[in-house]
């Protein structure tokens, strides 16, 4: 039997270290860089850079921010030309002294899971000084690359390679502040699901109808409709399931 009883189930959304955000991922800037302004994000053009390229999935995108050794913190979107600087200790002190001129508070999320901190020893020292500024003592749960060039490639890869899916498209939120998304993963509002309850496998698949997808006590958690039987006759029923007993729809009988 699910449970009718909703709300008051929710805890209240933290600000930090939230499981339904998207993990963060500060990204070094790098020495090989297109000839042209560019957005950031496409503007480098180093080893790192690939990785990122080629382990990201768009079902388990991490947040990203880049650390320029000119510039200071840049969303990826942001467009700049292409520019000379090293991130030295001399110039990464000089960043620290001087956190607020490159924090650029408006770029960084209010709330995040993980962290990953890519790049070399003075990037990570002025990102890990960054994190403080931006959310205090209590820092998140912190991953950094370590090693050479090639082992701080595979730590990259390994880290985007084990990202969950993430909630995309907040919709709305629930009285309690529990924020409604359109997806979790390849989980979408508005598209037929198979729903096969795991804690019941003798119950017969059904097809589930997504309204929308939210962070519950349970974890991911999707609002659904799907065909009952009450009484004997069919009957459209709303509810909630866990997104971990759904399936994308693949046309065929169950």
């Amino acid at each position: 039997m699910l449970s009718t009883t909703r709300l008051s189930l929710f805890p209240l959304a933290p600000t930090l270290c939230n499981e339904a955000e998207p993990p963060l991922l500060l990204l070094a800037c790098s020495g090989s860089k297109l000839d042209r302004s560019a957005r950031a994000i496409d503007l480098y053009r180093g080893v790192m850079y690939q990785s990122y390229r080629t382990h990201l999935r768009s079902d388990a995108a991490p947040r990203v921010l880049i650390l320029s050794a000119r510039h200071g913190f840049l969303h990826p979107d942001t467009e700049i030309a292409p520019y000379d600087q090293r991130m030295t200790q001399q110039r990464a002190d000089q960043m620290m002294a001087d956190l607020s001129s490159y924090l650029r508070p408006a770029a960084w999320p209010m709330r995040v899971g993980s962290v990953m901190l890519a790049g070399g020893a003075e990037y990570r020292r002025v990102m890990r000084a960054a994190l403080a500024r931006r959310y205090g003592p209590a820092l998140p749960v912190l991953q950094e690359t370590s090693g050479g060039i090639g082992m701080q490639r595979s730590q990259l890869g390994a880290f985007l390679d084990g990202l969950k899916p993430a909630f995309r498209d907040q919709i709305g939120q629930h009285a309690n502040g529990t924020p409604i998304f359109r997806a979790y993963g390849p989980i979408k509002a508005d598209t037929i699901t198979t729903l096969r309850y795991r804690a019941a496998p003798a119950l017969p698949a059904r097809q589930a109808r997504v309204l929308s997808v939210f962070n519950g006590p349970g974890g991911p958690t999707a609002d659904v409709e799907v065909e009952e039987i009450v009484r004997g006759r069919a009957k459209i029923c709303r509810r909630w399931v866990s997104v971990a007993d759904l399936q994308p729809f693949t046309g065929e009988a169950a």
